[in-house]
């Protein structure tokens, strides 16, 4: 239990990479759907904001809790 926020990190840091790169070959491919490519971009983004969230509430638990000083 104690590691699932870091799980939840790194789940959310591939789900932006994965949407990302979809983004991206939706945008490269013959057939461009320019919705399709703003649905991953956005998912990709909320994703990116999530898991620098956690980062940042892990960083202030830590700091709360004193291991920095």
């Amino acid at each position: 239990m104690k590691r699932l926020p870091r799980i939840l990190q790194i789940i959310w840091m591939i789900v932006g990479a994965v949407c990302f790169f979809e983004a991206y070959n939706s945008y490269a491919s013959a057939n461009t759907d320019m919705n399709t490519v703003y649905l991953f971009l956005g998912l990709s983004l909320f994703a990116f904001f999530r898991y620098f969230m956690l980062r940042r509430k892990q960083f202030m638990q830590k700091k709360k809790d004193g291991k920095f000083d």
